[in-house]
């Protein structure tokens, strides 16, 4: 049977738990064990293709089209797992599961209840993991204590009762530093494991998240107070990076104790190539600037600042990004526009939906396009980079998309049938197929002609008018092979260094061994142009 380590918080919400369990899910898979990681979420949507980012933070998006929670993007870029379906688990979906079994008829003359209904399910899904791996990782989303997440709290105590020595329970939670008063509190961490307790749950392990140095001692008050043994509570400081967190916990000896706990062989860990890739600590840095809607920009643009980050290690380069508001850049005149992005070596224009803000992603796209400031466009930036060529170099009246306007030039527009879809899980998702021509900078970036990127969309760019286009410069360098769909464009380099757009989402593939080519040129590109400008301002 496999085992399993149950990731439970305390306290407060976004303490890191999906860290936590990412990076132990990577120091188990170092040492020799298969590895799948779930996140129970509690909410009662379905997905989170339909969350706002503003509240829930980043869609992130599975090959097979699966829209999941910010986690997830965790556990593959520090785990190294290849996540579906099967590694998210709402109350929403198991509710919509019930509903459909019981209109087929799977529970007549049965009251279908919390218990054993969900509750079974629950279990289910950690067997039907357990049958193709050694360890399986579940994180259970939220607080201990949140009302929804009662179900999965018991689950996992049934769970616990039959397989007994074979689970681990693990809590993430804060000691909370007052700073009013200059001291360390442990009471909410102590309530948060007395509020598992009343679930029938004991947590064997502890993760304490600090944010400065605790005083001796402290550990051993939480041990005494929490009925944890003291060898199994351990101090999680903050870090620099999230992918410094298994070091941490290796260095603490956490995947020891795991692996003693669950009875597993006490192989050797081989952390010292995932050492390797963060041990850098480039001196010199570039500025990429990111054009969004969202305000909570670090979590709603979490794969895009992640992949800038793998980025900047594989050119040996910081990265300072500057989140820059597209609503604050219709409020600019296209000459402030393009002052306050003179400054930067690099651009992005990421997804998203609706009409907000499009103004001013295409207007920074025009600066980056006149300016040659390498740029990169992705999903609806690329739709705004059409929109724009189309509008200010070929003339195109009233260009474009049918998502904002329909009384227009469509150089963007709906597929058959997509007009009037369902907003959730309708849209054209997950890992398609794209064809690379020879000769472009694309082709150059990935170095081969077949390539599988992750979508995001319901619209495409119009082919009707590429002719159009590629008279000005501006051409397709990327189609998907089985429908002719449009996939990547970029500017013929003799008018720009770095001008691409893809419909597609690479930052949601890139990881620190294997960075996402466009975005690895990208920065390539920037900081040619930083030290061009350093060359000419000497």
């Amino acid at each position: 049977m496999a085992k399993y380590i149950i990731v439970a918080g305390g306290v407060i919400s976004g303490t890191g738990k999906g860290v936590s369990a990412a990076s132990i899910g990577l120091l188990m898979k170092l040492r020799g064990h298969s590895v799948q990681i779930i996140k129970f979420d509690p909410y009662l949507n379905i997905n989170a293709g339909i969350l706002a980012p503003s509240q829930h933070g980043e869609c992130f998006l599975c090959d097979d089209g699966t829209e999941t929670d910010l986690d997830l993007g965790h556990y593959e870029r520090i785990a190294g797992t290849t996540v579906s379906a099967k590694n998210i688990c709402t109350s929403g979906i198991l509710m919509k599961e019930l509903m459909k079994e019981q209109e087929r008829g799977d529970y007549l003359g049965q009251t279908v209840q919390i218990i054993p209904h969900v509750t079974n399910k629950i279990q289910k899904r950690l067997l039907e993991l357990g049958k193709d791996s050694d360890v399986v990782i579940a994180e259970i989303g939220g607080t201990v204590g949140d009302i929804e997440s009662a179900s999965f709290f018991e689950a996992i105590r049934q769970f616990k009762h039959k397989h007994g020595d074979d689970v681990l329970l693990m809590m993430v939670a804060p000691i909370l530093w007052v700073p009013t008063i200059k001291e360390f509190k442990t009471k909410p961490l102590q309530n948060s494991v007395k509020e598992l307790q009343r679930h029938g749950l004991q947590p064997e392990v502890l993760i304490c998240r600090v944010d400065r140095e605790l005083p001796p001692g402290m550990l051993e008050k939480v041990s005494d107070l929490t009925n944890v043994n003291r060898e199994c509570v351990f101090d999680a400081p903050d870090v620099e990076s999230i992918y410094q967190v298994p070091i941490e916990f290796y260095n603490r000896h956490v995947d020891d104790l795991c692996v003693d706990l669950l009875r597993l062989k006490r192989s050797s860990c081989r952390i010292h190539k995932h050492k390797e890739l963060i041990s850098k600590h480039p001196t010199e840095r570039v500025s990429i600037g990111v054009v969004g809607k969202y305000g909570n920009a670090d979590e709603a643009y979490m794969s895009i600042k992640e992949a800038l980050h793998h980025s900047g290690l594989a050119n040996n380069y910081g990265i300072d990004i500057e989140w820059i508001g597209a609503e604050d850049l219709e409020k600019m005149s296209g000459e402030n526009i393009c002052q306050l992005l003179s400054s930067k070596d690099g651009l992005i224009v990421p997804g998203g939906f609706d009409g907000r803000g499009v103004q001013g992603k295409i207007e920074s796209i025009r600066c980056a396009r006149e300016n040659k400031i390498p740029f990169l466009g992705i999903c609806l930036g690329l739709q705004c980079a059409v929109i724009e060529f189309a509008r200010n170099r070929c003339g195109i009246e009233n260009a474009n998309s049918q998502e904002f306007s329909k009384d227009c030039s469509p150089v963007v527009h709906y597929l058959k049938g997509q007009e009037t879809a369902a907003k959730s899980g309708t849209m054209r998702l997950g890992a398609y197929d794209c064809e690379l021509k020879k000769g472009t900078l694309a082709f150059e970036l990935y170095n081969k002609k077949m390539i599988s990127e992750r979508h995001r969309h319901r619209l495409e760019v119009n082919p009707a008018y590429l002719e159009q286009y590629a008279k000005e410069g501006f051409v397709v360098s990327g189609i998907n092979p089985e429908t002719n769909l449009v996939e990547i464009m970029e500017l013929d380099r003799q008018q720009h260094p770095f001008f691409i757009g893809t419909q597609a989402h690479p930052e949601f593939k890139s990881k620190l061994a294997d960075v996402a080519p466009l975005f690895k040129g990208l920065v390539a590109a920037a900081i040619e142009r930083r030290k061009s400008r350093l060359e000419t301002h000497t």
